[in-house]
């Protein structure tokens, strides 16, 4: 079965707000600067490292195959904290990388470096692991797209590596689009209005000029994604308007799934519905998910719990 994301591009995908033409965005840079503040902070490092008068060379290199990400972010760390250092990249964010590939070349004080080595290690390690594995999520899930979600460790710089991956963003904050979930629904509906009635009000009385970059509406049922669906379609089709919802098919069964996707098929809502799948998804799920013809699916499981790349500090003659 085709997914309507075949043909129209998703809203999913806020990469620009954090990496333009291989460089960071400044709200990826105030991220990246408060990150690695802390991470120096908690190594008890508080001002930048003098180089001291003994210079030693060392290389940073891959022990395992992967998608490197956080250069740009080491690079911040190497700029602002290692005054008198000097280094070369010889690939950049992005980039697959074989076991034994140098990843960066760098030469300063003895001590200096020493202090700064596990931090380079971690943001390179963690971001490229993140990346690495969103790579393996997005070839197992060809053709559908993969979103992360909100359940961040490293905030902005967990979406950055997802984007390096290859996957989608979905939103970087709470208001960055509108997502009702099922907190906010119970919030919205009475306790005597029934839960499509009250899915129905809500669509109706959203203001589409703040809803941010795209809106998500959490569904559980049948009844209740085709309700949305339904309305939503009315909607724009009354206003003389294009924008799409997604339904997210919250922890839903395969076997219901299709059903919803066969049943917003057959009433054509597709041009204005796109389809997310999300909740308990597994690596081993996404075949399945692929093949039901969802727009989209997204999961925590590309950034939280993602093993670190094995990358490695040698200095020249150890």
């Amino acid at each position: 079965m085709e997914s309507a994301s075949k043909h129209n591009t998703l809203p999913h995908d806020r990469s620009l707000e954090l990496w333009v033409e291989h460089r960071a965005t400044e709200k990826l840079n105030a991220s990246i600067r408060r990150w690695v503040t802390t991470l120096m902070h908690d190594e008890g490092i508080s001002n930048p490292l003098a180089r001291d008068s003994e210079i030693v060379k060392a290389k940073v290199w891959a022990k395992e195959e992967g998608v490197v990400a956080g250069l740009y972010a080491a690079d911040h760390l190497l700029r602002e904290w290692m005054p008198g250092a000097t280094w070369h990249w010889p690939v950049g964010d992005g980039t697959i990388v074989q076991p034994g590939k140098v990843i960066l070349e760098i030469e300063g004080g003895r001590e200096q470096v020493l202090a700064a080595e596990r931090i380079i290690l971690n943001l390179i390690g963690r971001l490229s692991g993140i990346a690495t594995n969103t790579a393996r999520w997005c070839e197992k899930a060809t053709p559908v797209r993969i979103a992360s979600t909100r359940k961040v460790h490293w905030g902005l710089l967990d979406k950055w590596a997802v984007h390096l991956g290859g996957g989608l963003t979905h939103r970087l904050t709470r208001k960055d689009a509108c997502m009702i979930k099922e907190n906010d629904l119970a919030a919205m509906i009475s306790k005597d209005e029934k839960k499509v009635l009250g899915i129905r009000r809500i669509i109706n009385e959203l203001d589409l000029d703040t809803l941010g970059a795209f809106i998500v509406l959490e569904v559980q049922t049948i009844d209740e994604t085709i309700a949305a669906a339904e309305e939503w379609t009315e909607r724009m089709r009354r206003e003389n308007k294009k924008e799409r919802l997604t339904v997210m098919l919250d922890n839903m069964e395969p076997e219901i799934a299709m059903e919803v996707i066969h049943d917003l098929d057959s009433r054509l809502f597709r041009d204005l519905v796109i389809i997310e799948a999300s909740g308990g998804i597994k690596f081993d799920d996404l075949p399945t998910w692929s093949k039901l013809g969802v727009d989209v699916i997204s999961s925590s499981g590309l950034h939280r719990g993602a093993a670190p790349l094995d990358v490695s500090m040698l200095f020249d003659g150890a």
